[in-house]
């Protein structure tokens, strides 16, 4: 009898099996409990990998990162008001004067409703994207195209570069923040202070970029985020304001959801241009919006 043989006669024979019976009933368990866990856990990343590179490291252990962040995500985002906030006012307070106003066109916090319902939005931490209502090409590039003009039409206020939130593949509008060199004296400082309160102190600026599939991250202000949340426009970052002021992006970081014709283009317009007048207010510079 070969030495191979020889090995599986042993692991048949009835005396060896009683005696490992335990450990062989523990192994097992084991495996029945740990196998479906590990199937959840490859179907749910290959799932994340279909959304594309974005913000953290496009392979297993950045699906392994976005899955430890959800520790401290927030899973209210469609509420118009973060918990445990009841009040406007008590979210505004921490972004200064400027986050209690409306900077839509009207100025009246007014956005129509959003016809036929919310798309679909996977519960990822990042990156956060739509996987339904799929923006045409066309679209995606017309929306680039108009941050890119915002861009060039305030030139001393914004420019368009590579997205530090969502990775070099990303083009991004950035704010021209002063630098801390500049700001002189306390008042400045202050000012220079509150403005990287508003954007998020990890944005460094950005405050808003475009999605392969046609959503897109803004910066608004916390009225206008409200306003945008009800009416279906948007939704929440799941880290958006977590930290509170020291928050890497802040509660009025939101997803637009991709425009499906000219009319909700339009909204996408006038929301970009919104997050852009409340991220300049107080630099004393009007916001000219592109033709």
């Amino acid at each position: 009898m070969s030495l191979l043989q020889q090995k599986y006669a042993a692991l048949i024979n009835p005396d060896v099996l009683r005696a490992h019976q335990k450990p062989i009933l523990l192994a097992t368990g084991i495996t029945a409990a740990v196998t479906p866990l590990l199937a959840y856990a490859w179907s749910c990343y290959r799932e994340w990998l279909t959304l594309g590179p974005g913000g953290i490291p496009y392979h297993f252990f950045g699906w392994l990162l976005q899955t430890s962040l959800h520790l401290i995500a927030r899973s209210d985002t469609r509420e118009p008001l973060p918990g445990p906030y009841k009040r406007l006012e008590d979210v505004a307070a921490m972004y200064g004067a400027a986050a209690t106003k409306s900077y839509f066109g009207n100025g009246q916090s007014q956005i129509p409703k959003r016809k036929g319902g919310r798309p679909t939005i996977p519960t990822f931490v990042a990156p956060q994207r739509q996987t339904s209502d799929i923006a045409p090409a066309a679209v995606v590039a017309a929306e680039k195209a108009f941050l890119d003009a915002l861009a060039a039409a305030n030139t001393s206020l914004f420019e368009a570069r590579n997205s530090k939130l969502e990775g070099p593949l990303h083009q991004a509008l950035w704010l021209r923040l002063p630098s801390a060199s500049t700001a002189d004296d306390a008042e400045k400082q202050k000012t220079l202070q509150e403005l990287r309160t508003r954007v998020g102190r990890g944005s460094d600026g950005e405050f808003a970029h475009v999605h392969g599939e046609g959503s897109v991250h803004v910066t608004l202000s916390p009225a206008d985020a409200k306003a945008a949340i009800e009416a279906e426009w948007a939704e929440r970052h799941p880290i958006a304001g977590v930290w509170g002021s020291r928050a890497m992006v802040p509660w009025g970081f939101v997803l637009v959801y991709a425009p499906r014709d000219e009319a909700e283009f339009a909204v996408f317009r006038e929301l970009m241009l919104a997050g852009a007048r409340y991220v300049t207010e107080g630099a004393g510079v009007e916001v000219v919006a592109p033709e």
